[in-house]
């Protein structure tokens, strides 16, 4: 979408990895757990998912579920949560989220709530782009 922005916070929280359909994937930098967050490239006035138009949804799901895939793969990975909030961030996004036992916050919400942790850093997030891209099983490990 000519035009489209990030919201500001999303940028300073996230490493911007590409786009899958019409949907910029975010890669949180907080490297404690694997979250996306994918922006559908629509209208600001657009703020929830029940307002995209059919087409835009299905694309948006679908996105959702190449990244929930990937996930699943990762061998620590038991279980993928989905969610829209947008209580902070008005922007649409979508939060994908890898969890196990022993994370941080298990079997608590992560939203809002993650201890400041290590940064992915380069190559760490090409690597997770790259994955995603090929529907390969991801990096290596997460710690």
């Amino acid at each position: 979408m000519q035009g489209f922005t990030l919201h500001p916070q999303l940028v300073e929280d996230c490493h911007e990895l590409g786009r899958l359909g019409a949907s910029r994937v975010l890669l949180h930098r907080n490297a404690s757990l694997p979250w996306f967050i994918l922006v559908p490239e629509v209208a600001v006035e657009v703020t929830e998912w029940h307002e995209l138009e059919a087409a835009q949804r299905r694309e948006l799901d679908e996105a959702i579920c190449r990244v929930a895939r990937l996930l699943r793969r990762q061998p620590q990975v038991r279980k993928v949560n989905i969610a829209a909030i947008g209580n902070l961030v008005p922007q649409l996004h979508v939060h994908v989220v890898g969890r196990w036992p022993g994370d941080p916050y298990w079997p608590g919400v992560v939203w809002g709530r993650l201890p400041a942790g290590p940064e992915w850093l380069p190559p760490q997030p090409g690597a997770w782009w790259a994955a995603l891209q090929a529907d390969g099983p991801g990096p290596a490990s997460v710690e």
